[in-house]
Formats: C-alpha cells, sequence, structure tokens
C-alpha cells in the first residue's frame, strides 16, 4: 500500500477472491483504519479493539458495504513495515470480534516473534524492486527508436535513455536530465509532461499520449507511452517497481510539421491562406521567409499574420507557433 491507500500487492488466505478484489479497486481508499496506520510507527504491532476499533467507524460506507459483509474480518491484529518514505507493508490477522478477547495475545505474541525475519524479508522485497527498476528493461529496442527516448517514473527519474537522448541531454537546448531527472526546456512542454505522466501512470487512463511544442527555435512533438509492468501471475511481487513511462522527443524541422486545417477553421475560424502561414512559421520561417515562400509581399503577410493574432487570441509570433502546434495533422 501507499500512504494514499493505494493497494500494490494483496496476499491472503480466508478471504473470497472477489471481495479482496474490491478492496484493492475502490474500498482501501476508504477505509477508516488506513488514517490510524498513516500515523502509527514503524515496527508497531497493532490490536484494532485496543487501538482503533472497527466500531468506531460503524456508519461508514467502508463498514457497511464491506466490512459487514464478512464477519470474520471486523478485528485484527497487524504490524506495520515501511519499505520507503511513501510505501508500507501491512502483515496480520483478521477474526471475529468475538474471538478478540482470546485471539489478541497470541496473534500478538507471534508477530512480537517474527518481526525482524518479516523486516529482513521487507528489506529484501525492496532490494529486487531497486534491481529491477535499475536493470535495462528496453534495450535495443529504445535504441532502435530515431529521436531522443528516455525511460523514466513518475517523478521523471531516469532509468534508460538511447544515445539520441544522451545527446540531447548533453547540449541541453531541448531537454536536460539533472540529477537524472527529464526536463524539457520549454515550461508549457514541462507542465504537459509531468501532468501527463501523472495521469497516464495512473492505472485508469489510456496507455499514451502525444503534443507538439514550439521552444526556442523548434518544434518537437513529444509521446508518452506507458511501459509494460513488472510482475504477473507468474512472479508476483510484495514490492512492486514504480511504473514507468516512455517519453519520445521527435524534433519537427524542414517543414515536416503538418496542421490539421479543417480543426484550426473550427476552433479559430483560420481561413486556408492563414493555416498555410501559420504552418510555416511552425516550421521555423520567418515573416519575410513565409513570404518568400508565399510569394507575397512581406507587409500582406504581416498583416494576414496580424489577422492571425487577432482570431487565435496570441501576441506574439512563439506563443501562435506554441498554440497551433498543437493542431498537428496525423
Amino acid at each position: 500500500m501507499t500512504r494514499q491507500a493505494a493497494v500494490n500487492a494483496c496476499f491472503g488466505e480466508g478471504i473470497d477472491p472477489s471481495h479482496a478484489a474490491s478492496y484493492i479497486d475502490y474500498y482501501a481508499a476508504i477505509n477508516p483504519w488506513m488514517a490510524y496506520w498513516e500515523t502509527a510507527p514503524a515496527g508497531r504491532i497493532s490490536l484494532s479493539e485496543r487501538d482503533c476499533p472497527s466500531s468506531s467507524f460503524r456508519d461508514s460506507e467502508f463498514y457497511t458495504d464491506w466490512l459487514d459483509q464478512q464477519d470474520h474480518l471486523k478485528a485484527n491484529c497487524a504490524l506495520r513495515l515501511d519499505v520507503d518514505r511513501t510505501n508500507t507493508v501491512l502483515v496480520g490477522w483478521h477474526y471475529p470480534l468475538d474471538q478478540a478477547h482470546h485471539a489478541d495475545r497470541f496473534t500478538e505474541d507471534i508477530l512480537r516473534r517474527i518481526k525482524d525475519d518479516l523486516a529482513a524479508a521487507v528489506r529484501g522485497a525492496a532490494l529486487l524492486r531497486h534491481g529491477l527498476e535499475r536493470s535495462k528493461r528496453l534495450g535495443s529496442i529504445i535504441e532502435r527508436i530515431d529521436a531522443p527516448a528516455v525511460l523514466v517514473d513518475a517523478g521523471r527519474r531516469i532509468g534508460e535513455a538511447n544515445s539520441a537522448a544522451a545527446g540531447a541531454m548533453a547540449r541541453g537546448d531541448l531537454v536536460s536530465g539533472p540529477g537524472d531527472v527529464l526536463a524539457l526546456r520549454d515550461p508549457a512542454a514541462q507542465r504537459w509532461l509531468e501532468e501527463t505522466l501523472a495521469r497516464l501512470l495512473s492505472r485508469s487512463h489510456q496507455p499514451y499520449e502525444r503534443a507538439t511544442f514550439a521552444a526556442g527555435g523548434h518544434v518537437v512533438r513529444v509521446g508518452v507511452t506507458r511501459a509494460p509492468g513488472f510482475g504477473g501471475p507468474d512472479l508476483p511481487l510484495l514490492v512492486r517497481p514504480r511504473p514507468q513511462a516512455l517519453v519520445v522527443i521527435e524534433p519537427l524541422v524542414g517543414g515536416t510539421l503538418r496542421l490539421d486545417a479543417d480543426s484550426l477553421k473550427l476552433a479559430f475560424g483560420l481561413s486556408a491562406a492563414e493555416t498555410r502561414l501559420c504552418e510555416l512559421l511552425a516550421n521555423g520561417r520567418s515573416l519575410a521567409e513565409a513570404a518568400d515562400a508565399l510569394r507575397l509581399s512581406e507587409g500582406t503577410v504581416r498583416q494576414r499574420a496580424k489577422a492571425v493574432f487577432q482570431k487565435t487570441g496570441t501576441h506574439r509570433q512563439g506563443q501562435l507557433i506554441a498554440l497551433v502546434s498543437r493542431f498537428a495533422a496525423d
């Protein structure tokens, strides 16, 4: 589990599998016992009827819709062991309330006797997770991507990077990796990346997102794909590695960026000629170069650009490019 009450792994006997699955999927997040365990120190062995009786939250949704369905879960003895700053393992027994007066004593004694061995097992599981996270997962696959590609976790910590990404970080023009943390030079792109990783690495979100940005004379398309998880039915893990995502930063140069004219017309009322001007600017052309490409005077192009600024609500060329580049055609 995490401090946000998300269950990363669950192993148990004597509970209906569907009941356990509903706990993992929903009821863990509203379990009132979690408030107690968040403040209990590591190594604490607690008895529910002594420290946090289930009767104290009898009117809660958790109790009425989940706990009350199985009487043999209403009392428990458990041990808290911390994996790291944000992950905790709880080990213990649940039993009926009418057995608590004698079950409390022997379950607490058993946990006290084996606590050191359990703590050593949790440390070993944490070391296994660290080794899995640092292992080369994508290897030659990521190296074949013809653009900077980086494998990161939700905190943007870099696990793997291909040679193109290493070169881009060494130049520092589009992307950097201070302290092995991925950072995009453009503030808008950076915010999008942080928000996308948070959404994409949650369990309920689609596995792929993409957006286009203009920054420092460059136009780049950033794609984020959730990487395959560790483990599975044949590899149950007590402490699962943190989910990771593959970030691909594809430079768009030399007129390769094409804008979706229909979408720009619908969104801002841009004409085909205005969309063509935006396309030239988004591919790094100056107004003078755009005028040459369109075979128009520079004054005419400036008037057209002014009309585009008004329709899109932008005020500077860089701001316009950042906006229209998000309407890239597939």
